[in-house]
């Protein structure tokens, strides 16, 4: 299966969720989210293609494979597959038995709106930095840049660069420890 995404800088939430309600979107649901990044070629999220993810919600928990990004455009398609994990702690002993790099590990809260069949998830990393972006995923990238279209004004493009912070608090850490 491809995911098919962009990922948007904001200001103003409430704007933008008055649009999503204007063209119809509908609030699914809010969570919290506990992700783990490793990866066997690279150290940092700005490189990190070919990664495998744990994901945790609650009692549960997902392990997903993120391929190398197969398009050039702010909207990034890529293979992604994912099962459900019976063991996650199991999994990460795996993952390092296998010498597998642990780039980043996260905690985020995302609320999701549903508008026709596309998902968009307001995304407010909170470990270990401080981001919020917004996250556009179709089955396409018309149906993808189609509300990137709407959202023009509210919303801006942002590439992996944004995600160096991540990258930069990580080495922080590391350097202090």
């Amino acid at each position: 299966m491809h995911e098919i995404e962009v990922k948007l800088k904001f200001e103003d939430k409430e704007k933008i969720v008055s649009k999503l309600k204007s063209l119809g979107a509908k609030f699914r649901e809010k969570y919290e989210l506990t992700d783990i990044y490793f990866s066997l070629k690279h150290n940092d999220m700005k490189n990190a293609h070919d990664l495998i993810r744990i994901r945790k919600k609650g009692d549960k928990a997902e392990l997903t494979f993120k391929g190398k990004c197969e398009t050039e455009s702010h909207i990034w398609k890529r293979i992604e597959l994912t099962t459900n994990l019976g063991d996650s702690e199991a999994m990460l002993q795996i993952l390092g038995y296998l010498k597998f790099n642990k780039i980043l590990e996260n905690k985020s809260l995302r609320e999701y709106w549903d508008l026709a069949d596309t998902e968009i998830a307001f995304i407010s990393l909170i470990y270990p930095a401080k981001i919020d972006f917004i996250e556009i995923e179709a089955l396409s990238e018309e149906k993808v840049q189609k509300v990137l279209d709407e959202l023009k004004g509210l919303a801006e493009v942002v590439g992996e660069d944004y995600f160096k912070k991540l990258d930069e608090v990580r080495e922080k850490a590391k350097a202090e420890s």
